[in-house]
């Protein structure tokens, strides 16, 4: 069965599903370099050009419709069967069921709880908005076991600053109950994290950004009261607080600077500190009512990397999956999975790499220099800064070596060196790439015996923050990468890095600059390296290393 998905809103993508394996994946804002975009002209064109290649072959198409017109799903319905009037039109609208079932059939594991937490997901009946949804999950079904909801109370998608911070002050009010579903608060906890991320002067997509600025926080007992307790906000939190700090919420900064970040730093602290903990006691409480003690995490939150090393810090006994597309990104792949499963009664494969981007680029005109990666080793150790463009570009927003900036882990002044590059915030901390056999020397990795996706930051073990400083955040902690033998030339590239410095671990950021997607063909990858202070491009395959 060939399964054509497409998934309409922000982070729109598309993939194919070959007899429940997925075969080829496009991430829109790749092809238009517009961060998280959604433009219809290039999904309908992207669209028929597929089913056209396909014809006949082409079974189902399957959308996933996110607060867009039905009119666009008709569209592309039709452009399909121009080319095949036998294919079948599936509407996957369970936007947390799509989060759900992306992550389930991807762990392997044969049953699971699945928690999926993101700002808003899809419309429940009388104009009410998912935002926190627990399933079960096996090979054979799912159960919805608890859902919470809130008023839809936002104009549009269009989720700005004024939209939000104007919800808090006019709506302290919880929505009025629903049979089947919780409904005692204003907000998501995935909404309170938006905030905090427009109050830093950045959109709801960048609640990354606060994440990092977190680490610079302290409790402070001006916001220590967000959430009543467990998942419970506290709706009049805001009413109740005083003018000084009713300002302050209301009033975003334009930018974070090192003599006026500690305000902002300590609500993002809160923030990280008491949503994580509104996560951890939904999971609690539903391991309690079904014990079962495997868990998925997916939804927009679970690319909060420093509450999911809370989730296995909380939760000792628990064995947890973390989905690397658990953003609106994977949605495409998760409603392909539920199709699929729908049809057939058949498990989807799963996908076993993030690597799975769907175009190849022919690199062969590019000529530089012939260089090996015992040379790039060298320019690494060098402290030259060197861009890696390599076969498919990764699928999710996290570069794992096939679109990465590399630099000397151990320099430092890393941090300051490569956030100038990439032109970003100066408070926010990079990734490692580290071999997998020696991850435990320089991190706490627990149980965890290897992190190839970046799901999880760990806290760097005592001594060696001095080491690597160019990875270790300010609270002492690094989102990690293990790197083993199937990691290709990463692989051996750290292996060299080794021989020259006794450490084969490098600081490892996505190829792109502050506001542009991943670079996805060799003309973007040549653009960053004009318009930034990169020192070097390598074309992997070629081993042809490019300077400006």
């Amino acid at each position: 069965m060939l399964i054509l998905s497409i998934h309409l809103g922000h982070d729109s993508s598309v993939c194919i599903l070959n007899n429940g394996s997925l075969e080829k994946y496009f991430l829109v804002e790749r092809y238009t370099r517009k961060k998280h975009d959604d433009n219809d002209k290039f999904i309908l064109n992207l669209v028929s050009g597929i089913a056209s290649k396909l014809k006949k072959k082409l079974d189902v198409i399957c959308v996933s419709n996110f607060n867009n017109p039905d009119q666009l799903i008709l569209t592309l319905f039709e452009k399909c069967k121009e080319y095949n009037p036998n294919v079948k039109l599936i509407l996957q609208q369970d936007h947390h069921l799509n989060h759900a079932s992306v992550s389930f059939y991807n762990s392997k594991f044969d049953e699971s709880l699945v928690v999926v937490v993101d700002g808003v997901g899809s419309t429940i009946k009388n104009n009410f908005l998912e935002v926190e949804s627990i399933f079960y999950f096996n090979s054979r079904k799912n159960r919805l076991l608890y859902k919470n909801v809130i008023k839809d109370i936002l104009a549009s998608e269009d989720l700005t600053a004024e939209n939000f911070l104007n919800m808090w002050i006019t709506n302290n009010n919880p929505s009025e109950e629903l049979s089947d579903y919780d409904c005692k608060n204003v907000f998501g906890i995935g909404t309170v994290y938006n905030i905090a991320a427009l109050l830093i002067g950045h959109t709801h997509h960048d609640c990354g950004k606060a994440m990092g600025l977190s680490s610079y926080g302290s409790p402070n007992k001006l916001f220590e009261n967000l959430f009543l307790g467990k998942n419970t906000l506290n709706n009049k939190f805001f009413s109740n607080s005083s003018k000084e700090i009713q300002h302050f919420l209301t009033t975003p900064i334009k930018e974070i600077k090192e003599d006026n970040y500690k305000l902002h730093s300590d609500f993002c602290y809160e923030v990280q500190q008491q949503t994580q903990k509104a996560v951890g006691d939904l999971i609690e409480d539903s391991i309690k009512k079904t014990g079962i003690k495997k868990v998925c995490i997916s939804g927009g939150y679970g690319m909060n990397i420093v509450a999911n090393y809370y989730y296995l810090q909380r939760f000792p006994d628990v064995e947890f999956y973390f989905e690397p597309l658990c953003n609106d990104n994977g949605i495409s792949i998760g409603a392909a999975m539920n199709t699929y499963v729908q049809l057939t009664n058949k498990v989807p494969n799963p996908v076993e790499t993030t690597f799975v981007h769907g175009t190849n680029y022919d690199i062969s005109s590019y000529k530089g220099v012939f260089t090996s990666i015992k040379e790039v080793a060298n320019l690494l150790n060098q402290n030259k800064s060197i861009a890696v463009y390599t076969g498919l570009a990764e699928s999710g927003q996290r570069a794992l070596g096939n679109r990465s900036i590399l630099f000397n882990a151990l320099h430092q002044n890393a941090k300051d060196i490569v956030n100038k590059i990439k032109k970003r915030e100066w408070y926010r901390p990079f990734a490692c790439v580290v071999l997998e056999e020696d991850a435990d020397i320089y991190f706490d990795m627990g149980r965890v015996k290897s992190s190839p996706y970046m799901t999880i930051c760990f806290p760097v073990r005592e001594n060696y923050g001095k080491i690597i400083p160019g990875v270790t955040h300010i609270d002492g902690t690094c989102r990690v990468q293990t790197v083993s033998k199937k990691n290709g030339y990463l692989y051996k590239l750290l292996q060299e890095f080794k021989k020259l410095t006794g450490h084969g671990i490098l600081l490892n950021t996505s190829f792109n600059l502050a506001g542009e997607p991943l670079a996805e063909t060799p003309t973007d990858a040549l653009k960053t390296l004009n318009n930034s202070s990169l020192d070097y491009l390598w074309f992997e395959e070629t081993q042809q290393l490019l300077e400006k």
